[in-house]
């Protein structure tokens, strides 16, 4: 009886084991001859669609947050939309637009001195117009949604997806 006991704690312990070992890191990209690939680890820096999900128990992919591309271009090139008091409409298009998109931004209103010299250091002009979208130090002064888009294209972040909560 002892050792059946002891056989059965083994096992137990076995599967938990492996169970916890299966919530893990995939990474999935196409790589330059189109061919689809499966990683622990990440993809080369010239890879095409690059992804990452976490495998939980029973083998789902969580996909709740943003896709792997989202993340590497706002860890590489973050976006900050700078507003103000008197921007209503045109500021609220914005939002909208980049929560659309799906883009995780800061939002940094300008309503001091201090913010206007931060304004004009951050974006190299002395022109203070908003909205403005900064996209690592690449400034696009007032919406306009082409712009914008290429913008954030040349950077890096994928051209739609699941909006994600602004940081404000």
């Amino acid at each position: 009886m002892t050792s059946a006991r002891l056989l059965a704690a083994a096992i137990a312990t076995a599967l938990l084991a492996t169970s916890a070992a299966q919530a893990q890191t995939v990474f999935r990209w196409v790589d330059k001859d189109g061919k689809v690939n499966y990683s622990d680890l990440p993809p080369p820096l010239d890879a095409k669609d690059p992804q990452q999900q976490k495998l939980g128990s029973a083998n789902l992919v969580d996909t709740s947050g943003p896709s792997y591309s989202a993340q590497k271009a706002a860890q590489d090139a973050p976006a900050t939309l700078y507003t103000s008091v008197d921007c209503t409409a045109e500021c609220r298009v914005a939002r909208d637009f980049l929560k659309q998109r799906g883009i995780t931004y800061r939002e940094k209103p300008v309503k001091s001195l201090d913010d206007i010299r931060t304004f004009q250091k951050d974006t190299g002009s002395d022109e203070l117009l908003v909205p403005t979208l900064l996209v690592g130090s690449v400034a696009s002064k007032g919406f306009e949604a082409g712009d914008w888009n290429r913008l954030l294209d040349a950077a890096g972040y994928p051209p739609g997806g699941q909006p994600n909560p602004a940081l404000r």
